[in-house]
């Protein structure tokens, strides 16, 4: 059933890199979603500092604002939008980011750097690597938290959004006064499982890229050793617990 909802002129999605924006993305482009929303996708792009568009055309979901609270303001805003922002457990984010870029993600951008770089260390080099890799970009996240009462800025966290995707969902449509039928929703999420992301991905690369993949995915309680846990904290100061995760 198509329920009738106020048109967005944008809705924009701003997060931290290996905080599930592909199957967010996914999700938000899929047709059945889209007849709801009434928005195409703006294609990604990577938006670096101050190389990236200010303007976007109405009608459009622009993913992939990994940037600062500071630098998404400088976009030109339409009198109808709104924005979320997806937050991860930033010790999680190393040992994620540690896996992709050393094994899985694609050969774009400064991925060829880091993957050169992590191959001539070991797991324990490694992670105090891309604790050091990834600083700045948790300097860009503590902004977003330094403005989480901005009105037009639903905050979520990834854990959330994949322990009760419907529920997480429903929060975005809500936050966008976009009505949708919950039952469209809930399939559209069961096509988008992780198991069925990962069969998709793996279909794409072809033979041989399932040794890339982990059985499961990796928590920092796995992985840090006390060094780890003394460097990322030395790096990154309070913000586990700004963010409201338990130290």
């Amino acid at each position: 059933m198509f329920l009738k909802s106020r048109r967005l002129d944008n809705l924009f999605f701003a997060t931290i890199q290996k905080s599930g924006s592909q199957w967010i993305n996914a999700v938000l482009d899929d047709p059945r979603i889209r007849k709801f929303t009434g928005l195409k996708t703006y294609p990604q792009h990577r938006y670096e500092w101050d190389d990236f568009h200010k303007n976007f055309p109405k009608g459009t979901f622009v993913p992939g604002l990994y940037m600062s609270y500071p630098l998404y303001e400088e976009i030109s805003k339409p009198e109808k939008y709104k924005t979320f922002y997806v937050t991860r457990d930033p010790r999680n984010v190393v040992v994620s980011w540690y896996y992709s870029m050393l094994k899985t993600h694609t050969l774009i951008g400064k991925v060829g750097k880091y993957r050169r770089e992590l191959e001539k260390l070991d797991f324990d080099q490694g992670i105090h690597y891309c604790i050091d890799a990834l600083s700045i970009k948790f300097m860009a996240v503590r902004t977003w938290h330094d403005n989480r009462h901005d009105p037009n800025v639903l905050f979520l966290k990834f854990e959330e959004l994949t322990q009760d995707p419907v529920q997480e969902f429903l929060k975005i449509f809500n936050h966008c006064d976009i009505k949708i039928d919950k039952q469209v929703l809930e399939d559209v999420l069961q096509d988008y499982s992780k198991n069925k992301m990962r069969e998709k991905d793996l279909a794409n690369r072809g033979a041989g890229a399932e040794s890339h993949y982990r059985k499961k995915a990796s928590s920092y309680k796995d992985s840090f050793n006390q060094g780890h846990y003394e460097h990322f904290y030395n790096v990154t100061g309070n913000l586990v617990t700004y963010l409201g995760y338990p130290e």
